[in-house]
């Protein structure tokens, strides 16, 4: 008889663990856990909002974190989502290696691992684009700008972020997009630029060793944004000065509507939405499993010919 109510206490004792082991609180709220790269980027905070909008439409609680461009805390963000045993783990990624340990950890944990943006091997399922088409979409409204406005000729500064492998083949993108319109632009100066603070200092630095530079093209719009600061500020933003991002920010958007606006192009990737497809992406994985090809983010070059659309 001891033993029979040992047992019997043992299974009372295990009831919370079954219940907390898929992260649900008791009212069988679901929870998610989500870590992007750095919310000084108009782009993830708009994917963030969508992440959050949509979690709340559907009762879902997330907990978000802002790894600030920084590996190792959002590595360590990671580790907290698992043992908090969240419902899904989201990773817009900083360094996707880093994150491939995490994956089998999470899985060990019976967590699916959800990766927006840059891929990580061994997801669940990948929310993304090719960087260099979406580099290329861009370079292609800079260099027809040149053809255009500046027949054919032009030196031009490119705003990347090597820090990121995918930022490089978007880099390259650009670079291939300009010439594929204006093959005698010279590309004279590429800076690393992935916030405005980093566009601000990377354009005044280009300007000064580079003063006949009129198209500055950014691998987001956080740093071109910057770059278009510093330029107004230097007096240097000609009427023939091209400035173009990528990821359609609202932010972007806005400028490119003001009267004399030297941002002539961005490249929409729908943050806002990326974020609501997140979570139902993520709640078809935790339903029915992984899925195996790459969901596709749409691009849409966005210029004056457009602008009033948005």
């Amino acid at each position: 008889m001891k033993k029979v109510l040992l047992i019997a206490l043992l299974a009372l004792m295990l009831i919370p663990a079954a219940v907390f082991a898929n992260g649900q609180q008791d009212d069988g709220t679901m929870k998610f856990g989500y870590t992007t790269m750095d919310l000084a980027n108009p782009y993830f905070v708009t994917v963030t909002n969508g992440v959050k909008d949509r979690a709340a439409e559907l009762g879902i609680e997330v907990t978000v974190h802002d790894a600030k461009s920084d590996a190792a805390s959002q590595v360590t963000a990671i580790e907290n989502f698992i043992a908090q045993g969240m419902d899904a783990i989201i990773v817009s990624p900083i360094d996707p290696k880093a994150c491939e340990q995490l994956i089998k950890m999470a899985h060990e944990a019976g967590i699916p691992f959800i990766n927006p943006h840059q891929m990580i091997e061994g997801n669940d399922a990948n929310i993304n684009l090719k960087d260099f088409d979406y580099g290329f979409a861009g370079g292609t409204i800079a260099g027809e700008w040149i053809a255009n406005e500046m027949g054919g000729e032009a030196e031009v500064a490119i705003l990347g972020f090597p820090q990121m492998e995918a930022l490089i083949e978007r880099a390259n993108g650009i670079k291939a997009g300009i010439l594929a319109k204006a093959p005698n632009a010279k590309i004279v100066s590429e800076q690393s630029a992935n916030t405005p603070e980093q566009g601000m200092q990377a354009a005044e630095t280009i300007m000064q060793a580079h003063p006949n530079v009129k198209v500055i093209c950014g691998t987001n719009d956080a740093g071109a944004l910057g770059a278009m600061e510093a330029v107004k500020a230097m007096g240097m933003a000609t009427d023939d000065f091209c400035i173009v991002g990528l990821d359609a920010t609202g932010e972007a958007l806005a400028k490119m509507k003001m009267d004399d606006s030297i941002y002539r192009g961005t490249v929409d990737i729908d943050p806002y939405g990326t974020g609501k497809l997140i979570i139902d992406i993520s709640l078809e994985v935790i339903e029915n499993g992984p899925i195996a090809e790459m969901v596709k983010i749409p691009m849409i070059p966005v210029t004056a010919a457009n602008i009033d659309k948005y």
